[in-house]
C-alpha cells in the first residue's frame, strides 16, 4: 500500500461559464455565484492546507475565450467584478471546451497527485464551434475521466441531461433560469464541489495502491450530485 499522507495533491479547478447572449437576463447572478463558488474554494484551501487549490475560469462566446483566471492559486484569486462578464452573440461551446481542457491536461497531466474538477455552465445548444467536433470532445472527456478528472455539466433553456449523455458526462444538473433559480444551482455546485474536495483529499491520504485510489476517485466523481436532493 501507499500512503500520501504528507504529499501535497493539487486540485485544478475549471468552470467553462457560457456568456452568449442569451445569458444577459442572468449575467449578475452568474458573477454573484462564481464569487461564491471562489469563497468555497478558499474554505476548502483553508480546511486542507495540504491541499493546494488552483482556479481557471474561461468565459466563451462567438467573439472570445476569455480566460479571466488562469490556473491561479486561490489565494492570489480576486473576486470578479459585473465588468468581468458580458454577455453577447453565439455558443462555441465545444471549441471552448476542448481549448480549455486540451490545455490543461498537457500541463497536469505527468503528476499523479494532480486532480481536476470541469465543470461548463450553459443555457443553450452549441451553434458556433470551428475547431472541435462533438465527437472530439466526447471522446477527450472519455479518456480524462478514465485518469480521475472530474466533468460536471450544468445547464438551462435546453435538454441538459441529453447533452451530458451525448459527451460522456455523468454528473449533469439543470437550473431554472431566473435570479433564485440560478442562485440555487450554485449553491447546490458549491456544496458538492466541497464535498467532492473532501473526497479528493481522503483519496490521496489514504493508505492504498495506485490502482485502488484512481477507483476511488472515479467514485467520487460518479456520486457528484448524489447527496443533494
Amino acid at each position: 500500500m501507499e500512503s500520501n499522507k504528507n504529499i501535497s495533491s493539487k486540485v485544478y479547478n475549471v468552470i467553462i461559464l457560457d456568456k452568449s447572449g442569451s445569458m444577459s437576463s442572468i449575467a449578475r447572478q452568474a458573477v454573484d455565484g462564481v464569487n461564491e463558488t471562489l469563497g468555497s474554494i478558499r474554505v476548502s484551501r483553508e480546511k486542507h492546507p495540504e491541499q493546494e487549490q488552483f482556479v481557471t475560469l474561461v468565459a466563451f462566446c462567438g467573439c472570445e475565450l476569455k480566460r479571466i483566471i488562469d490556473r491561479q492559486p486561490i489565494e492570489q484569486v480576486k473576486n470578479l467584478n459585473y465588468g468581468d462578464y458580458r454577455p453577447c452573440c453565439m455558443t462555441p461551446l465545444y471549441d471552448a471546451v476542448g481549448s480549455t481542457i486540451t490545455t490543461l491536461h498537457e500541463l497536469i497531466a505527468d503528476d499523479p497527485h494532480n486532480v481536476a474538477s470541469v465543470t461548463i455552465i450553459t443555457d443553450g445548444y452549441e451553434n458556433a464551434s470551428r475547431e472541435f467536433r462533438r465527437q472530439d470532445i466526447k471522446a477527450l472527456i472519455e479518456r480524462y475521466t478514465k485518469e480521475g478528472w472530474l466533468f460536471a455539466y450544468i445547464g438551462a433553456d435546453h435538454d441538459v441531461h441529453s447533452v451530458a449523455v451525448s459527451l460522456s458526462i455523468n454528473n449533469a444538473l439543470e437550473f431554472e433560469k431566473s435570479e433564485e433559480g440560478t442562485q440555487r444551482m450554485f449553491n447546490r455546485f458549491n456544496n458538492s464541489r466541497s464535498n467532492w474536495s473532501d473526497a479528493m483529499y481522503n483519496c490521496m491520504a489514504a493508505p492504498m495502491s495506485s490502482s485502488e485510489r484512481r477507483e476511488a476517485m472515479r467514485k467520487a466523481n460518479e456520486d457528484f450530485f448524489e447527496d443533494e436532493a
